[in-house]
């Protein structure tokens, strides 16, 4: 099973959920960089060391949208259970790598923000989008290969033709 023949298998509206919902969290992580890189210890510049809401609401709105809206036709694609750890092996390699990515993501955001708010006790709110949106998008396309995977195996497709149907003797 390669990226290709998965990608065909997926609905119409599932890709694009999957293709929207990843350009959305992109766009709210460019957004919200802007203001987390101009953030300092006393807080933002100029401000009063308040965030600029005009940059943390759509980057907030974009990051975590984006990512539930990969996030859910992701985990819909799955029609049987998807066992992480006794199927390991069958998965494909992108899914096993999205699905370690959007774990590393995870754990790593959390480690910034802990740093983060040994600086400032603001900083983890403004960050926890920066890593919350990639990890739910991550975690999406990873459930969806993995699903789309599981169904393949479950109904004998290879490379998006189906298998023909016998009756279970």
């Amino acid at each position: 099973m390669t990226l290709g023949s998965l990608w065909q298998l997926f609905a119409r509206g599932t890709q694009a959920w999957l293709v929207a919902g990843t350009v959305s969290v992109l766009a709210g992580v460019a957004i919200g960089l802007a203001p987390a890189i101009g953030f300092q210890p006393q807080g933002f510049p100029g401000g009063g060391g308040e965030a600029p809401l005009e940059l943390l609401l759509p980057s907030l709105f974009l990051s975590l949208g984006g990512g539930y809206a990969v996030l859910f036709p992701g985990i819909r694609v799955g029609r049987g259970k998807v066992r992480i750890v006794r199927d390991w092996k069958l998965y494909p390699v992108s899914g096993r790598l999205l699905w370690f990515l959007a774990q590393a993501t995870a754990v790593i955001g959390l480690v910034v923000c802990i740093l983060a708010a040994a600086t400032h006790p603001a900083a983890p709110g403004l960050m926890v989008w920066l890593f919350m949106g990639p990890y739910l998008a991550l975690t999406g396309w990873a459930a969806a290969l993995l699903g789309m995977a599981t169904n393949v195996r479950l109904i004998g497709a290879v490379d998006g033709h189906l298998a023909p149907v016998t009756q279970a003797g």
